[in-house]
Protein backbone atom coordinates (compact mmCIF):
# COMPACT_ATOMS: atom_id res chain seq x y z
CA UNK A 1 0.00 0.00 0.00
CA UNK A 2 1.53 3.44 -1.01
CA UNK A 3 2.85 5.34 1.89
CA UNK A 4 0.52 8.82 2.61
CA UNK A 5 0.96 11.95 4.02
CA UNK A 6 -1.03 10.93 7.28
CA UNK A 7 0.94 7.76 7.23
CA UNK A 8 4.28 10.25 7.92
CA UNK A 9 2.51 12.60 10.00
CA UNK A 10 1.88 9.85 12.69
CA UNK A 11 5.29 8.58 12.63
CA UNK A 12 6.43 11.89 13.41
CA UNK A 13 3.48 12.78 15.67
CA UNK A 14 2.79 16.35 13.63
CA UNK A 15 0.05 17.14 11.65
CA UNK A 16 -0.32 16.10 8.09
CA UNK A 17 -0.33 19.94 6.57
CA UNK A 18 3.08 20.49 7.72
CA UNK A 19 4.23 17.23 6.21
CA UNK A 20 2.42 18.52 3.13
CA UNK A 21 3.99 21.67 3.32
CA UNK A 22 7.49 20.51 3.67
CA UNK A 23 7.41 17.60 0.83
CA UNK A 24 5.80 20.59 -1.45
CA UNK A 25 8.52 23.09 -0.64
CA UNK A 26 6.81 25.38 0.57
CA UNK A 27 8.85 28.19 1.86
CA UNK A 28 5.94 30.77 2.39
CA UNK A 29 5.58 29.68 6.05
CA UNK A 30 7.20 29.12 8.70
CA UNK A 31 8.14 25.56 9.38
CA UNK A 32 12.19 24.91 11.31
CA UNK A 33 14.73 23.19 9.70
CA UNK A 34 14.60 20.81 12.30
CA UNK A 35 11.26 19.73 11.70
CA UNK A 36 11.96 19.80 7.16
CA UNK A 37 15.03 17.40 8.08
CA UNK A 38 12.47 15.16 9.84
CA UNK A 39 9.71 14.84 7.63
CA UNK A 40 12.51 14.44 4.84
CA UNK A 41 14.44 11.69 5.95
CA UNK A 42 10.94 10.11 7.60
CA UNK A 43 9.58 10.65 4.05
CA UNK A 44 12.66 8.39 2.82
CA UNK A 45 12.26 5.51 5.30
CA UNK A 46 8.77 4.99 4.61
CA UNK A 47 9.59 4.99 0.81
CA UNK A 48 7.44 7.68 0.15
CA UNK A 49 6.26 8.39 -3.62
CA UNK A 50 4.77 11.50 -4.84
CA UNK A 51 1.54 11.56 -6.36
CA UNK A 52 2.44 14.15 -9.15
CA UNK A 53 -0.78 14.23 -11.00
CA UNK A 54 -2.71 14.71 -7.58
CA UNK A 55 -0.02 17.54 -6.58
CA UNK A 56 -0.37 19.34 -9.70
CA UNK A 57 -3.81 19.47 -9.53
CA UNK A 58 -3.73 20.63 -6.13
CA UNK A 59 -1.24 23.36 -6.16
CA UNK A 60 -2.27 24.50 -9.71
CA UNK A 61 1.42 23.21 -11.11
CA UNK A 62 2.59 20.46 -13.48
CA UNK A 63 5.89 19.67 -11.05
CA UNK A 64 8.05 20.05 -14.55
CA UNK A 65 11.02 21.96 -15.49
CA UNK A 66 12.78 21.89 -18.82
CA UNK A 67 16.38 21.99 -19.17
CA UNK A 68 16.97 24.11 -22.63
CA UNK A 69 20.52 23.20 -23.71
CA UNK A 70 22.94 21.73 -26.62
CA UNK A 71 23.33 17.86 -26.47
CA UNK A 72 24.42 15.95 -23.63
CA UNK A 73 26.28 13.88 -26.01
CA UNK A 74 29.09 16.56 -25.46
CA UNK A 75 31.33 15.79 -22.65
CA UNK A 76 30.84 19.02 -20.88
CA UNK A 77 27.05 18.96 -20.91
CA UNK A 78 26.67 15.45 -20.27
CA UNK A 79 27.72 16.66 -16.46
CA UNK A 80 25.73 19.67 -16.84
CA UNK A 81 22.55 17.75 -17.51
CA UNK A 82 23.27 14.89 -15.04
CA UNK A 83 23.66 17.53 -12.15
CA UNK A 84 20.46 19.49 -13.56
CA UNK A 85 18.51 16.30 -13.49
CA UNK A 86 19.25 14.99 -9.69
CA UNK A 87 18.90 18.76 -8.49
CA UNK A 88 15.08 18.85 -9.84
CA UNK A 89 14.83 15.14 -8.90
CA UNK A 90 15.94 15.84 -5.49
CA UNK A 91 13.47 18.68 -5.75
CA UNK A 92 10.29 16.68 -6.23
CA UNK A 93 10.34 17.41 -10.06
CA UNK A 94 10.42 15.70 -13.50
CA UNK A 95 12.38 16.92 -16.43
CA UNK A 96 11.74 17.73 -19.58
CA UNK A 97 14.76 17.92 -22.39
CA UNK A 98 14.40 20.30 -25.21
CA UNK A 99 17.33 20.22 -27.34
CA UNK A 100 18.73 23.67 -28.50
CA UNK A 101 18.98 23.00 -32.17
CA UNK A 102 19.99 26.14 -34.18
CA UNK A 103 19.30 24.26 -37.48
CA UNK A 104 15.69 23.95 -36.19
CA UNK A 105 14.25 26.33 -33.95
CA UNK A 106 10.83 25.49 -34.04
CA UNK A 107 10.77 22.97 -30.73
CA UNK A 108 10.77 25.12 -27.79
CA UNK A 109 11.06 24.13 -24.03
CA UNK A 110 7.53 26.05 -23.76
CA UNK A 111 5.76 24.15 -25.87
CA UNK A 112 5.27 21.60 -23.43
CA UNK A 113 3.06 22.56 -19.66
CA UNK A 114 6.28 23.41 -17.65
CA UNK A 115 6.94 25.51 -14.23
CA UNK A 116 10.07 26.53 -15.44
CA UNK A 117 12.89 26.61 -17.83
CA UNK A 118 16.54 26.31 -17.59
CA UNK A 119 18.16 27.69 -20.68
CA UNK A 120 21.82 26.43 -21.00
CA UNK A 121 24.18 28.67 -23.50
CA UNK A 122 21.50 28.92 -25.51
CA UNK A 123 21.51 32.75 -25.45
CA UNK A 124 20.66 33.41 -29.27
CA UNK A 125 17.99 30.83 -29.37
CA UNK A 126 16.59 32.42 -25.49
CA UNK A 127 16.93 36.16 -27.49
CA UNK A 128 15.13 35.68 -30.20
CA UNK A 129 12.21 33.69 -28.46
CA UNK A 130 8.93 35.87 -27.07
CA UNK A 131 9.29 34.20 -23.38
CA UNK A 132 5.66 33.25 -22.00
CA UNK A 133 4.54 35.42 -19.22
CA UNK A 134 4.39 33.38 -16.29
CA UNK A 135 6.88 30.84 -16.92
CA UNK A 136 10.36 31.44 -15.03
CA UNK A 137 13.11 31.23 -17.41
CA UNK A 138 17.30 31.16 -15.59
CA UNK A 139 19.62 31.23 -18.36
CA UNK A 140 23.24 29.84 -17.42
CA UNK A 141 26.60 30.01 -19.38
CA UNK A 142 28.49 32.84 -21.23
CA UNK A 143 25.90 35.50 -21.65
CA UNK A 144 22.38 36.91 -20.00
CA UNK A 145 19.06 37.68 -21.04
CA UNK A 146 18.19 40.99 -19.75
CA UNK A 147 14.48 39.51 -19.23
CA UNK A 148 15.47 36.39 -17.29
CA UNK A 149 17.53 35.44 -14.18
CA UNK A 150 20.80 34.28 -14.90
CA UNK A 151 24.24 33.06 -13.93
CA UNK A 152 27.10 33.93 -16.44
CA UNK A 153 29.80 32.70 -16.34
CA UNK A 154 33.17 34.78 -17.11
CA UNK A 155 34.25 32.59 -20.23
CA UNK A 156 36.28 35.09 -21.75
CA UNK A 157 38.11 35.63 -18.48
CA UNK A 158 38.62 31.82 -18.74
CA UNK A 159 40.04 32.69 -22.24
CA UNK A 160 42.36 34.97 -20.95
CA UNK A 161 43.87 32.62 -18.47
CA UNK A 162 44.15 29.44 -21.13
CA UNK A 163 46.27 31.99 -23.54
CA UNK A 164 48.43 33.86 -21.15
CA UNK A 165 49.26 30.27 -19.37
CA UNK A 166 50.56 28.83 -22.79
CA UNK A 167 52.72 32.33 -23.24
CA UNK A 168 54.01 31.75 -19.54
CA UNK A 169 54.83 28.45 -20.40
CA UNK A 170 57.17 30.15 -23.39
CA UNK A 171 54.84 29.09 -26.29
CA UNK A 172 56.52 31.41 -28.99
CA UNK A 173 53.50 30.19 -31.71
CA UNK A 174 50.22 29.47 -30.17
CA UNK A 175 46.90 28.32 -32.18
CA UNK A 176 43.41 27.92 -31.29
CA UNK A 177 41.37 25.35 -32.37
CA UNK A 178 37.85 26.43 -33.02
CA UNK A 179 34.85 26.06 -34.18
CA UNK A 180 33.36 27.24 -37.62
CA UNK A 181 31.69 30.07 -36.20
CA UNK A 182 32.08 30.48 -32.79
CA UNK A 183 29.21 31.35 -30.40
CA UNK A 184 29.75 35.05 -28.69
CA UNK A 185 32.88 36.66 -30.44
CA UNK A 186 32.65 39.33 -29.15
CA UNK A 187 33.19 38.53 -25.62
CA UNK A 188 33.98 34.26 -25.75
CA UNK A 189 37.46 32.57 -25.43
CA UNK A 190 37.87 32.60 -29.31
CA UNK A 191 37.96 36.77 -28.75
CA UNK A 192 40.01 36.39 -25.46
CA UNK A 193 42.66 34.56 -27.18
CA UNK A 194 42.71 37.10 -30.28
CA UNK A 195 43.27 39.80 -27.44
CA UNK A 196 45.96 38.53 -25.39
CA UNK A 197 48.08 37.36 -28.31
CA UNK A 198 47.94 40.86 -30.12
CA UNK A 199 48.64 42.48 -26.64
CA UNK A 200 51.74 40.21 -26.61
CA UNK A 201 52.95 41.19 -30.24
CA UNK A 202 51.96 37.74 -31.29
CA UNK A 203 49.96 36.48 -34.40
CA UNK A 204 46.89 34.44 -33.83
CA UNK A 205 46.46 31.27 -35.91
CA UNK A 206 42.89 30.23 -35.73
CA UNK A 207 42.25 26.28 -37.05
CA UNK A 208 38.24 26.29 -38.12
CA UNK A 209 36.46 23.62 -37.44
CA UNK A 210 33.75 22.74 -39.12
CA UNK A 211 30.32 20.68 -37.49
CA UNK A 212 30.80 16.57 -36.92
CA UNK A 213 32.41 16.12 -33.88
CA UNK A 214 36.08 15.00 -32.73
CA UNK A 215 36.72 13.10 -36.46
CA UNK A 216 36.51 16.79 -38.23
CA UNK A 217 38.36 18.67 -35.45
CA UNK A 218 41.06 15.82 -36.02
CA UNK A 219 41.63 15.71 -39.42
CA UNK A 220 41.24 19.80 -39.73
CA UNK A 221 44.14 20.15 -37.17
CA UNK A 222 46.36 17.85 -39.55
CA UNK A 223 45.45 19.47 -42.58
CA UNK A 224 46.43 22.48 -41.24
CA UNK A 225 49.64 21.47 -39.16
CA UNK A 226 50.63 19.77 -42.51
CA UNK A 227 50.24 23.35 -44.73
CA UNK A 228 51.47 25.43 -41.72
CA UNK A 229 53.85 23.71 -39.40
CA UNK A 230 53.10 23.01 -36.14
CA UNK A 231 52.45 25.35 -33.48
CA UNK A 232 54.51 25.12 -29.93
CA UNK A 233 51.02 26.01 -27.99
CA UNK A 234 47.50 25.14 -28.69
CA UNK A 235 44.33 26.46 -27.44
CA UNK A 236 41.33 24.39 -27.64
CA UNK A 237 38.01 25.73 -27.50
CA UNK A 238 36.93 22.32 -25.72
CA UNK A 239 38.03 19.41 -23.57
CA UNK A 240 36.27 17.64 -26.48
CA UNK A 241 38.73 19.58 -29.27
CA UNK A 242 41.83 19.00 -27.39
CA UNK A 243 41.49 15.44 -26.86
CA UNK A 244 40.84 14.97 -30.93
CA UNK A 245 43.69 17.64 -31.35
CA UNK A 246 46.07 15.70 -29.61
CA UNK A 247 45.23 12.63 -31.08
CA UNK A 248 45.91 14.54 -34.58
CA UNK A 249 49.22 15.35 -33.48
CA UNK A 250 49.92 11.92 -32.11
CA UNK A 251 48.69 10.75 -36.13
CA UNK A 252 51.58 12.87 -37.50
CA UNK A 253 54.50 11.31 -34.77
CA UNK A 254 54.71 14.45 -32.18
CA UNK A 255 54.45 14.07 -28.93
CA UNK A 256 51.27 16.33 -27.13
CA UNK A 257 53.15 18.05 -24.48
CA UNK A 258 55.93 18.14 -25.62
CA UNK A 259 56.33 19.17 -29.09
CA UNK A 260 53.28 21.43 -28.55
CA UNK A 261 51.65 22.32 -25.59
CA UNK A 262 48.76 21.89 -25.49
CA UNK A 263 45.15 22.98 -23.25
CA UNK A 264 41.35 22.69 -23.46
CA UNK A 265 38.48 24.48 -21.73
CA UNK A 266 35.32 23.09 -19.09
CA UNK A 267 37.56 20.12 -17.22
CA UNK A 268 35.24 17.64 -17.93
CA UNK A 269 36.90 14.42 -15.49
CA UNK A 270 38.29 12.88 -18.31
CA UNK A 271 41.16 15.37 -18.74
CA UNK A 272 42.61 13.08 -15.96
CA UNK A 273 42.62 10.29 -18.11
CA UNK A 274 43.74 11.24 -20.96
CA UNK A 275 47.78 10.52 -22.27
CA UNK A 276 49.11 13.29 -21.31
CA UNK A 277 46.68 14.14 -18.87
CA UNK A 278 44.62 17.24 -20.08
CA UNK A 279 45.46 21.34 -18.96
CA UNK A 280 41.98 22.87 -18.72
CA UNK A 281 40.26 25.71 -18.04
CA UNK A 282 37.80 24.54 -15.23
CA UNK A 283 33.89 25.67 -15.28
CA UNK A 284 32.17 25.91 -12.05
CA UNK A 285 29.76 23.49 -13.17
CA UNK A 286 28.25 22.62 -10.18
CA UNK A 287 28.27 26.26 -8.97
CA UNK A 288 26.62 27.40 -11.49
CA UNK A 289 23.57 24.85 -11.48
CA UNK A 290 23.16 25.46 -7.98
CA UNK A 291 22.76 29.08 -7.94
CA UNK A 292 20.58 28.90 -11.29
CA UNK A 293 18.57 25.87 -9.61
CA UNK A 294 18.41 28.05 -6.73
CA UNK A 295 17.15 31.49 -8.48
CA UNK A 296 14.27 29.16 -10.66
CA UNK A 297 12.74 27.94 -7.22
CA UNK A 298 12.97 31.42 -5.75
CA UNK A 299 10.96 32.65 -8.87
CA UNK A 300 8.34 30.02 -9.02
CA UNK A 301 7.45 30.67 -5.39
CA UNK A 302 7.37 34.69 -5.45
CA UNK A 303 7.37 35.41 -9.07
CA UNK A 304 7.42 39.49 -8.25
CA UNK A 305 11.12 39.42 -7.27
CA UNK A 306 13.83 41.96 -8.23
CA UNK A 307 15.49 40.37 -11.01
CA UNK A 308 18.74 38.05 -9.52
CA UNK A 309 22.28 38.07 -11.25
CA UNK A 310 25.40 36.04 -10.21
CA UNK A 311 28.54 36.19 -12.47
CA UNK A 312 30.88 33.37 -11.71
CA UNK A 313 34.84 32.76 -12.68
CA UNK A 314 36.56 30.40 -14.28
CA UNK A 315 40.44 28.77 -12.79
CA UNK A 316 43.39 27.50 -14.64
CA UNK A 317 44.11 23.43 -13.86
CA UNK A 318 47.59 22.67 -15.37
CA UNK A 319 48.74 19.11 -16.38
CA UNK A 320 50.69 17.05 -18.24
CA UNK A 321 50.02 18.33 -21.43
CA UNK A 322 51.51 21.62 -20.69
CA UNK A 323 54.34 20.14 -18.00
CA UNK A 324 52.53 20.47 -14.82
CA UNK A 325 50.36 18.70 -12.64
CA UNK A 326 49.05 21.25 -10.13
CA UNK A 327 45.83 23.25 -9.84
CA UNK A 328 46.05 26.90 -9.69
Amino acid sequence: MAVTLRDIARKLDISHVTVSLVLNDRRDVTISEETRERVLDMAKKMGYRPNHAARALAMGRTQMIALWMPSPAKLYYGKVFDTLYAMTRARGYETVFCLADYGDESRKPYDWPVDGIIAVDTYELVGKSELPRGIPVVTLGSHADPRTDSVTVDIYGGGKLATQHLLDAGCKRIAHVSTEFPLGERRGRSAAYRSVLRSSGQKPELIRCPPGGPAKVREAVKDYVSAHGLPDGIFCYSDDFAFATMRALADMGYRPGIDSKVIGFDNVPETDYSVPSLSSISQPLDEMCKVGMHFLFNRIREPKLARQVSTIGMKLVTRESTFEAVAV
